[in-house]
């Protein structure tokens, strides 16, 4: 079966730009969550078959999924591309979850993504898009996430997250002097972005100070066994408990940790040198470096 898989890509790679034709892509959608993480859904329409998708994906990815209807798809991830050799004409949403699509500067963050036709991108709650490349189509919010309306091929999107604050109580004083009344009334969205990153510029700078007084002291407590933490222990004893190798499945159903943390935690683990990872029988698997993962 595998053998049969194989000779059908080198097939379609041979055909490549008929295979192409035959998968459209109709609607896409992307989500950035406050850590940067990034994952991407893309349904396309296959009408003829054998047909080859391809999605980029320059960024390399963590987790990767493609069903037709809602049978799993065998998908192969080429550093650059997702590539996905279809032999039945229909309906196949593919989607993948990425840990290094977004970097940060200073405050600015800067996400980096292929939308393979026009589609949403959510950014993250209570963050501020300063500028994209190219202009979104439209913005919208629902409550504090903006969304934006991308048009198809690459895109660059730099924003700036809001610093979690506290509203102090109401203070009850004796004083006698007449207090003004000032009335809020709702503005535009283009008043409303402009608005939203002037506020975090000022959040953040009132911040820095605090901020680079921590800093040090949490480097210098930051040793390799207290950069473990209880969901990491957790992600261990699991990969422990099955003789020392999962998926990430096994492990999210094991630990209740969701499928983004999960991934995240487990690049940190591989990247400490717990665990390393693996292609079985074309599942990624996770399995200990270590003597019982410890």
């Amino acid at each position: 079966m595998r053998l049969m898989a194989l000779a059908l890509a080198i097939l379609l790679l041979a055909m490549l730009p008929a295979a192409r034709a035959q998968a459209t892509c109709y609607s896409s959608r992307a989500s950035i969550d406050v850590a940067g993480d990034l994952s991407l859904w893309a349904a396309y329409n296959v009408t003829r078959a054998p047909a080859l998708i391809v999605l980029p994906a320059t960024s390399p990815v963590a987790y990767q999924a493609v069903e037709n209807g809602t049978t799993p798809l065998p998908v192969s991830y080429n550093g650059t591309d997702l590539e996905v050799a279809v032999d039945e004409p229909g309906i196949v949403n593919v989607s993948y979850l990425t840990l290094q699509a977004t970097s940060k500067a200073g405050d600015l963050w800067q996400a980096q993504l292929y939308m393979p036709c026009e589609g949403w991108l959510v950014m993250p709650p209570g963050s501020a898009p300063v500028q994209a490349s190219p202009l979104p189509i439209q913005v919208s919010y629902t409550d504090s996430s903006p969304e934006l309306l991308l048009p198809e091929g690459q895109v660059s999107v730099d924003y700036m997250l809001s610093p979690i604050t506290t509203t102090p109580a109401p203070v009850t004083t004796t004083s006698s002097t007449p207090t003004a009344t000032v009335t809020r009334h709702p503005a535009g969205s283009e008043y409303y972005m402009v608005a939203a990153v002037a506020a975090v510029i000022a959040a953040v700078a009132a911040f820095l100070g605090l901020r680079a007084a921590r800093g040090s002291k949490e480097r210098e407590a930051a040793g390799p066994e207290n950069a473990l933490d209880d969901r990491d222990r957790a992600i261990l004893d699991a990969l422990a408990r099955r003789g020392g190798e999962a998926t990430a499945s096994d492990l999210m159903k094991d630990t209740g940790i969701p499928k983004t943390p999960m991934y995240r935690r487990l690049s940190k683990l591989e990247g400490m040198g717990y665990i390393d990872e693996y292609m079985k029988g074309g599942v990624k698997v996770y399995r200990c470096r270590r003597p019982s993962c410890r």
